[in-house]
């Protein structure tokens, strides 16, 4: 079977129009660099770029073509990322479904989706995928073929032997041909919203913004040779193939696929050298500090610290700082693409504590009001972001996409947020999460942030539950930071220090964990379910 032909690299890479011509102009570049690791496993971007190649063939060989679905399910492993690139090659659209989905999960995104192609791991962790893939087939009869991967050990798969089994010549011409018809504006990647409020919808992500976000990203968070980084984050979340994967990838970095976050693993991973940015969420570093092995010293060593997702809190922002590392926060969500505001190099800790940074490139969010009229400094807003580099769309609701922009051209976030004198922008909370106590609104992140603040709590969360008086009213669940204690009614009043009175939660309540979800963010839907269950039995108690 022949390689396709390699393209030239272009010496401006703003030529490199879709995901291939970046791949091609790494393995013309430095081929023997390492582009994936996994465990004992090496791919090197001229070996990737081969695997790539052949498990293009593979699809064409299934009949897939442009504007097609193909779908993965398995954990963070190089086959997600190989699977991916090679849709991309071709103009198949990849999505990413994650194992610890459980079969009606499964059941409504596949049943959205409809791809014509189904991959997916036998196992994981004691668990059986095979009778949810017959299952899944046979709901969906739009799937010419299931294809169920063995894992051979810790780091084998025969993901390989499946792709290299389709040799027939003719295939090669039908990749050049599909490869060449691939334009920057299709869709890449399907990326399933958490469904917060209301079902999952399928947002499209075309080739052209996830290029143009992942360049920025490349230049805010420039390393001093490339970047080498660990990703732990789910396949079917943007964090784990834009943010983390397509971060590196266009970078002509080295990606560590791990397929659950360790704390130990990244600690190590510090100790060794072999990573230069550490890219995770707040909860992750928390948990990297309580590890044995870690020192602060460790940081130091690293181009970049660089969080996103929520929150940090001051004293761990304090400690990152005192190491002289460089630190970095994003914002951005799946609808946008990726990341659309960065702080800047040289943001203090209050900063970096208190804001999202800035619109990056300039210009590309603004807060508004309700009639699309931009915000003074400390007016709140909406947090909405320029159009043109946003999702395409979501899969199949045409509606849906057309509620998601304003007539002018911006994206609703949903999210409210004020624009700071000195130009940084503090999120305040998701809308669908703000609730009305006696008329007043409250958003829950104002109320952890002021949580947090003490020094005894690491992490809170507050949901609201009905009230016969107030309408809703809050409760809030407060972990205590190792070997630290915390009462309810310490947690209380300290609240009633920082916030008006109707912002106070009615409740604290002072617990070892919070559920999380697979990247590791507060599971606000189950948090909020299990507290009005609490509330309801209380009531009935006191009835």
């Amino acid at each position: 079977m022949l390689e396709t032909p390699l393209q030239s690299p272009q010496s401006d890479p703003s030529a490199y129009r879709v995901l291939a011509d970046w791949l091609d102009a790494h393995a013309a570049q430095h081929p023997e660099r390492d582009a994936i690791l996994f465990g004992a496993t090496r791919i090197t971007y001229a070996e990737l770029r081969r695997k790539v190649d052949q498990c293009a063939r593979a699809y064409l060989a299934h009949g897939l073509q442009g504007g097609d679905c193909v779908a993965m399910l398995c954990p963070p492993r190089p086959e997600a990322f190989i699977s991916f690139l090679a849709a991309a090659k071709i103009g198949v659209l990849w999505l990413g479904l994650n194992p610890r989905y459980q079969l009606p999960e499964l059941s409504y995104v596949v049943g959205d989706a409809q791809p014509k192609l189904l991959l997916s791991i036998d196992s994981l962790e004691g668990r059986s995928y095979a009778p949810d893939i017959e299952i899944l087939a046979q709901q969906n009869p739009g799937i010419r073929a299931t294809v169920l991967i063995e894992r051979r050990g810790p780091d084998g798969s025969s993901f390989d032997d499946w792709a290299v089994s389709f040799a027939d010549p003719a295939l090669d011409a039908q990749l050049a041909s599909a490869r060449a018809a691939v334009q920057d504006t299709a869709p890449a990647l399907l990326v399933y919203t958490s469904g917060s409020s209301g079902k999952p919808k399928g947002v499209l992500l075309r080739h052209r913004e996830l290029i143009r976000r992942s360049r920025t990203q490349n230049e805010r968070f420039a390393t001093r040779s490339y970047p080498r980084v660990i990703n732990p984050l789910p396949v079917n979340h943007i964090g784990g193939m834009h943010f983390l994967g397509l971060f590196t990838f266009i970078g002509g970095g080295t990606l560590r696929f791990t397929e659950r976050f360790s704390a130990a693993e990244f600690v190590a991973a510090l100790q060794a050298g072999s990573i230069n940015a550490l890219i995770l969420l707040p909860t992750m570093f928390k948990m990297m500090v309580d590890e044995p092995g870690f020192s602060k010293e460790l940081l130091a060593k690293l181009d970049w610290f660089v969080f996103s997702g929520a929150a940090m809190a001051p004293e761990l922002l304090e400690l990152i700082r005192s190491t002289g590392c460089p630190m970095g926060l994003t914002y951005g969500m799946t609808e946008t693409c990726g990341s659309v505001t960065y702080s800047d190099p040289d943001a203090d800790v209050e900063t970096l504590a208190n804001t999202i940074g800035r619109a990056t490139p300039v210009g590309e969010v603004r807060v508004a009001d309700d009639d699309g009229q931009p915000c003074a400094p400390g007016v709140p807003g909406e947090l909405q972001v320029r159009a043109e580099y946003c999702m395409g769309g979501y899969l199949n609701r045409p509606q849906a996409t057309a509620e998601a922009f304003t007539e002018d051209g911006w994206l609703h976030t949903g999210d409210t947020a004020v624009l700071r004198e000195d130009g940084n922008i503090r999120f305040i909370g998701r809308r669908s999460e703000m609730y009305k106590s006696g008329g007043y609104n409250v958003y829950p992140r104002e109320v952890e942030l002021a949580m947090e603040t003490h020094e005894a709590v690491v992490l809170s969360a507050v949901v609201s539950v009905p009230d016969p008086l107030y309408d809703e009213v809050g409760w809030a669940y407060v972990v205590p930071a190792p070997g630290r204690q915390i009462s309810e009614k310490e947690a209380a009043d300290w609240c009633k220090r920082q916030l008006a009175n109707y912002k106070v939660p009615k409740r604290f309540i002072v617990c070892a964990e919070l559920p999380l979800l697979p990247v590791g963010k507060v599971d606000k839907v189950k948090l909020k379910s299990q507290a009005q269950a609490q509330a309801l039995q209380r009531s009935a108690a006191t009835a």
